[in-house]
């Protein structure tokens, strides 16, 4: 069972993403996303900087990838696809989190405190932090709010938190 520091430090740190993504513009989904892109990034680290909390941590860390994934891609790519100018990026992200949950289901499948875990856990969290700043934060967030437009962000946020939450519980 992971810590109360350890989730406190993953919150803050997604709470100060989540400001600092409202000051660079993002709104709505797209700053929930960056929000949830922080506290992952920093649990991942966690592991990383102490392996004796992988069976702590990995259950959290699983729950979190695997729900942020699912819900994006029932809620907010499914909507950028059917745009001209995000399709390519949806389709690319639809990519990139099938091949997240595969190595998620072969971190399942290995035993935690082999050398093997170890090494797909870190190639685990360098996919993650691509993906999510290099390629969503940088690339994606900023051509599809702008596509969409403030005010359909804000409204795909309630849809993809609810899917979020559901999908968390079942995770």
């Amino acid at each position: 069972m992971p810590n109360r520091m350890d989730t406190f430090v993953s919150k803050t740190k997604g709470a100060v993403k989540s400001v600092k993504a409202r000051i660079e513009g993002l709104h709505g989904v797209f700053a929930t996303l960056a929000r949830q892109h922080a506290e992952a990034a920093s649990l991942l680290d966690a592991v990383i900087a102490n392996p004796e909390k992988r069976g702590d941590l990995w259950p959290q860390i699983r729950t979190a990838l695997l729900a942020h994934e699912r819900a994006e891609v029932q809620e907010l790519y499914p909507v950028l696809r059917g745009l001209p100018e995000t399709r390519a990026l949806a389709d690319h992200h639809d990519i990139e989190a099938n091949a997240m949950e595969a190595m998620i289901d072969r971190l399942d499948a290995m035993d935690l405190r082999s050398e093997a875990w170890g090494q797909l856990f870190a190639q685990l969290a360098d996919t993650v932090v691509h993906h999510a700043v290099a390629e969503e934060e940088e690339q994606i967030f900023p051509v599809a709010e702008k596509a969409l437009g403030e005010t359909r962000a804000k409204e795909l946020d309630a849809k993809f938190r609810a899917t979020h939450d559901k999908l968390a519980k079942r995770a």
